[in-house]
């Protein structure tokens, strides 16, 4: 079987995707399967920096007005046994490019779909992306075989589907090596770098876009200090001008609070095994890689009671509800939050390992190697359920 590997037009391809379609790549190379890759050159994108106002445009022209051909010309060459793979659903614009190849598209979230129906009341979304969204949704809902992250985007991908597809499996994400228990000293050392966290202990939220409920964690770890637990908490992303407006009238949290716009995976390794516990009250997620590697490096982790969350922290997290809709305040949820928070820190040493015992056993099911056998049984499945029979001669 050979593989063509759709990607992401490389300014626009985050971290966490390009590990993704990497791993796709690297995976399967290693087991024999010959993997090309195609993306949008990056040609008049690296004409004028990527702050130019220009910069934006031209990068839309290398990707709806280069490629294009480029892969029309790549698929008609394919010869007959290649699967098209698609790294992420929102490569769907692409799908009618395929002439009807056999393919698998791999879905992560439909969040930013789901907020441009008004089906994420925590989020609006302009004009543009609510048109560029149903670009997106058209051209994958020409697809027949799916791959899903989590039950919970699986669901999301069935509610945006005119046609049951042929193949719709859920292969979750495999954990990364990285993530582990480190020695103090060695712990120590990665965070020396980072200015005020010393050996106080802290709270650690990771993620800064709209559905990590940054307002709620700060809400929550205001009524926790209320409480008397003077946590500092460490926020890895930047903060945005409400988060920083409603700061502004609490200066006596000003002290407590360390915002690192970004970090490297070393240091969040770190953070997660010197962390008192993980915050992590999110409104949604396509599959909530922290919780997973929190659990992984030994540290609590308090969610919300929903899927992916409890898909993937299973017995080992702690429960909250999700925050109240928008105009209901957030007052009474964060201080019932805050004393499930409460009861996290209070543990014994004799339950605190009992815990960390649990999410050593629960990440230890995210297994690289498992992952890359679903990759290939359902990628073999797709091939055969998709493949047209040769003419008689």
């Amino acid at each position: 079987m050979r593989i063509l590997l759709l990607r992401h037009y490389p300014p626009l391809e985050g971290p966490s995707m390009r590990a993704f379609a990497d791993q796709i790549a690297a995976g399967l190379r290693g087991r024999g399967y010959r993997v090309q890759e195609i993306t949008a050159p990056v040609l008049l994108g690296r004409i004028l920096p990527t702050s130019h106002v220009v910069a934006k445009w031209l990068g839309y022209c290398d990707q709806f007005l280069i490629f294009p051909p480029l892969l029309l010309l790549r698929v008609h060459l394919l010869p007959r046994e290649t699967l098209c793979v698609m790294a992420d659903q929102a490569l769907g614009p692409w799908m009618p490019w395929l002439g009807g190849r056999p393919h698998v598209v791999h879905c992560h979230d439909l969040l930013a779909m789901d907020s441009a129906l008004g089906l994420q009341p925590f989020h609006r979304m302009s004009s543009s992306g609510r048109w560029y969204q149903h670009w997106i949704r058209r051209g994958f809902r020409r697809a027949t075989c799916f791959l899903s992250v989590s039950a919970a985007t699986q669901e999301a991908l069935n509610r945006h589907l005119l046609n049951r597809p042929s193949l719709s499996a859920v292969v979750y994400n495999p954990l990364s090596s990285r993530f582990v228990v480190l020695c103090r000293d060695e712990c120590e050392s990665r965070l020396s770098a980072l200015p005020g966290i010393d050996q106080q202990p802290f709270l650690l939220h990771i993620g800064c876009v709209w559905y990590k409920n940054r307002r709620g964690v700060m809400a929550i770890w205001e009524h926790l200090y209320r409480l008397g637990y003077a946590q500092h908490l460490v926020l890895v992303g930047a903060l945005d001008s409400s988060i920083q407006a409603w700061l502004n009238q609490r200066p006596h949290l000003k002290p407590l609070l360390h915002v690192f716009n970004y970090a490297t995976d070393d240091i969040v390794v770190a953070l997660y095994n010197r962390a008192s516990a993980l915050l992590f009250p999110s409104h949604a997620e396509g599959f909530g890689w922290p919780i997973l590697e929190a659990l992984a490096c030994g540290c609590p982790v308090i969610t919300t009671n929903r899927p992916p969350m409890t898909e993937v922290g299973g017995e080992a997290i702690t429960t909250i509800p999700p925050a109240p809709s928008p105009p209901e305040p957030l007052d009474s949820w964060a201080l019932d939050a805050a004393d499930q928070v409460q009861k996290v820190l209070s543990r014994s040493v004799v339950e605190q390992e009992r815990v960390r015992q649990l999410g050593f056993a629960h990440a230890r099911g995210f297994q690289h190697e498992t992952w890359l056998d679903q990759l290939e049984h359902h990628y073999q499945q797709a091939l055969a359920l998709q493949q047209r029979p040769r003419c008689a001669a």
